[in-house]
């Protein structure tokens, strides 16, 4: 199975054995996060759609109907379609109204930081060309200021400003890596973001939780990740070791 094969297969059924063989083959370069976010849409869909029947609905909707009077009575098949109807229609607009409401929502604080993420980084480009390191006492300053208690010695940062986050402020840093600059960003006080791998438009993305708030990691490419979150558990004094694979 090649990329548009995957990408095809992906739209008739996210379910099939195979394209979960073809992600971890990596058919295409985003191809496992493609892969979640279809079988999360469809779970979402099918919650959805598990709509309770309310206890003597078909009486309740029936007893709504009147009957005719003083005119010549339809068939019996004709008379039982009409009572249906209207059962018909109501449970079709509550599936209708469930689906919209789920599919509209809101995103949740970890998809809306991942956004914000993303955005941020038009703002900022010329943070991806720094290559020499930046002084540890400012370093540790910037963390203090975060409240980030880390051994920062052990981690090398090539850039590190303060920046604004929408409503909040984050840490924005970078980290050379082999594949390429890693933008790490840390906001203090994200106690509801949620750990998650996946692709915003073109930039690899991963949240998760970290110390008194989040880290966010972006980059072409998410195959210098896993080293980099495991540089930053063992600068917090974390024995944790995080595989979790490319996109």
């Amino acid at each position: 199975m090649n990329c548009s094969e995957f990408r095809r297969q992906l739209l008739i059924d996210p379910r099939s054995p195979e394209l979960a063989t073809a992600a971890q083959a990596r058919v295409c370069d985003d191809a496992a996060a493609r892969l979640t976010e279809a079988l999360a849409f469809e779970n979402q869909l099918e919650a959805a759609l598990k709509v309770p029947v309310p206890a003597a609905l078909v009486d309740r909707i029936l007893a709504a109907v009147p009957e005719s009077s003083g005119q010549a009575q339809p068939p019996a098949r004709q008379r039982s379609a009409a009572r249906w109807w209207p059962l018909a229609l109501a449970a079709s607009l509550a599936v209708v109204a469930l689906v919209s409401t789920s599919l509209l929502r809101a995103p949740n604080p970890t998809e809306a930081l991942i956004v914000a993420s993303v955005e941020h980084l038009s703002h900022e480009p010329y943070a991806l060309t720094r290559t020499s390191r930046v002084p540890e006492p400012l370093v540790e300053r910037m963390f203090t200021e975060a409240g980030l208690r880390v051994d920062e010695g052990s981690l090398v940062l090539n850039y590190l400003n303060r920046c604004p986050l929408e409503k909040r402020w984050s840490v924005h840093m970078v980290m050379q890596a082999p594949e390429g600059p890693v933008t790490v960003m840390y906001l203090p006080n994200e106690p509801r973001v949620e750990r998650m791998d996946t692709r915003h438009e073109t930039v690899a993305v991963r949240a998760l939780p970290f110390a008194d708030g989040a880290l966010v990691l972006l980059a072409e490419s998410n195959r210098d990740f896993d080293d980099i979150e495991n540089a930053w558990h063992s600068a917090a004094g974390e024995a944790l070791v995080i595989a979790a694979g490319s996109l």
